[in-house]
Order: C-alpha cells, then sequence, then structure tokens
C-alpha cells in the first residue's frame, strides 16, 4: 500500500508539471525520480523486514535455549546445561565448514559408502589400534568391504605408522601382511625415521582415508564425545593429502622391514 501511495504521489506531481505549470520536461523528469525512489525504498524495506525476520527467529531461539535452562534449578545441572549448549554451538560450527561429526558406528558406515561410490583410489594412513583390524567386527566388515573395492579395480594405498618394536607383535605383523597380500598397497613408517616439527603440521597420532581425494573420513575425538568426521571440505582434504605425501617419503616397503618368515606365518584375514 505504501508503494502504492508513493506511486501516486510522484504520478500526481508530474501531472501538475505537465497540465498545470506546462513543464513538460520538467514533469517527465519528476515523474522518473519519483518512479526510481519508490523502488528504491520498496527494496530497501523489505530487505529490512527479511533482516528483521531473520533476526527475530535468531533471538527466539537463544530466547528458548536460555528459558529451558532458567527453569533448571540444581546448581550442577546448570553448568551441564550450559557446557550442552556450548558442545551444541560447536557442532554447528563444524557442521558450517562443511565437517560432519560421526560417532563409531557412523564412523565404519559411512566409511563403507565413500567406498562404494569410490571409483579411482583411495588413500589412507593408519597410526593407533592398528590391531583393530582383526578384533572389531565393524571394522572387520569394512575391511572386507575395502578388498571388494580393491577387486573391482580401487587401487588402495595405506601407510600403517608404527613403532620399531611393534614388528615383534603377531597380530600387528598378521594385520599388514594380510592387506599387503589382499592387493592394498602397504608401506610402513617407523616414528624413529620421523622428524615431525611444528612447520610440517602433522599431527599424531593420525588416521584418516581419503577416497578419490573428494572424500574424507577421519578418525579425531571431536568435542571428546565423537569417533571421528567426514569432510568434503576442500581445505582440509588437501591438508590430509599433504600428511599422507610426507609420512609416504618415510614410508619403506613391507618387505624391506619384515623377514618372508614372518608374513608366511601369517593367517589369513578376509576368506
Amino acid at each position: 500500500m505504501r508503494t502504492l501511495i508513493e506511486f501516486v504521489v510522484a504520478a500526481g506531481l508530474a501531472l501538475m508539471f505537465h497540465f498545470g505549470l506546462r513543464l513538460e520536461r520538467e514533469a517527465y523528469v519528476l515523474f522518473g525520480i519519483g518512479v526510481l525512489l519508490t523502488l528504491a525504498v520498496h527494496l530497501v524495506l523489505d530487505r529490512m523486514h527479511a533482516l528483521h525476520r531473520q533476526t527475530a527467529e535468531a533471538i527466539n531461539r537463544v530466547t528458548r535455549l536460555e528459558a529451558t535452562l532458567e527453569r533448571v534449578k540444581d546448581p550442577e545441572a546448570v553448568v551441564k546445561g550450559r557446557a550442552v549448549i556450548e558442545t551444541a554451538q560447536q557442532v554447528l560450527g563444524l557442521l558450517s565448514q562443511g565437517t560432519i561429526p560421526l560417532t563409531e558406528g557412523e564412523y565404519y558406515y559411512e566409511a563403507s559408502r565413500c567406498l562404494d561410490r569410490c571409483e579411482r583410489e583411495i588413500r589412507a594412513v593408519n597410526s593407533v589400534d592398528i590391531t583393530d583390524w582383526i578384533g572389531k567386527v565393524q571394522k572387520i566388515n569394512y575391511y572386507r568391504n575395502q578388498v571388494r573395492t580393491s577387486r573391482r579395480g580401487v587401487a588402495i594405498a595405506r601407510i600403517f605408522v608404527i613403532h620399531r618394536n611393534e614388528l615383534t607383535n603377531p597380530d600387528v605383523v598378521r594385520t599388514i601382511v594380510n592387506q599387503r597380500d589382499d592387493g592394498i598397497t602397504v608401506r610402513l613408517a617407523l616414528y624413529e625415521d620421523l622428524m615431525f616439527s611444528g612447520r610440517d603440521g602433522i599431527e599424531m597420532p593420525t588416521n584418516f582415508v581419503l577416497f578419490d581425494g573428494r572424500e574424507l573420513i577421519a578418525r579425531t575425538p571431536l568435542l571428546g564425545m565423537y569417533y571421528g568426521k567426514k569432510s568434503h571440505d576442500p581445505g582440509e582434504i588437501a591438508r590430509c593429502r599433504r600428511v599422507y605425501e610426507i609420512l609416504d617419503q618415510h614410508a619403506r616397503p613391507v618387505e624391506a622391514l619384515m623377514p618372508p618368515a614372518e608374513g608366511a606365518a601369517a593367517l589369513p584375514l578376509v576368506s
């Protein structure tokens, strides 16, 4: 209604200049300016109304949380409630960056879905819980999916980061040798050979998998309550790719560190 009134006023003034004062050029100029001002005011007001709605909705959401927290009377529960709200804000911040926190069950489920979508290559680093490959049911099933993915032509390369004394652990040896024998390109990087510094940008321990260089699944205790994360963020993917390449420079073939007799004694992990 306001826009219509402004338009009518501009048109009325233009008509008065045209027919009443016989100022035809000025009438057209006045009418044009009036229409432009009407349009500008309409757009500005529309934007202001949109911002007002968004602000009101944001305030309403915060107010609901604060109102709920106000009903909590126990002091210890109030502290816990504040921590929950802070955690929720941090999770939303991660989601806004393209990072999805995952529980342990979600981690292996999402990793298996990424395997199904993968077409060319998988690059992985494994520096913690190495023997879980022959211990945890969900990890064994995930590994079997990896073997099937390898057999359909996807190149899989994994770097195990271990201490030299771990090569005497039969379960570690069994895990490494069987992955190699199942068609996975396995290389070993010894902690003793690695000279990490802050400028390298590498944190240890680290576990992650890159699928076709487009998707990332990584083990990280986000907020102390999640097992890992999934990300499509190009910056995060580029960082992990760089970590893989640095580790690969320090890595050696399995045969260079493990005697053939140890490899021959390993039991099959996947039938």
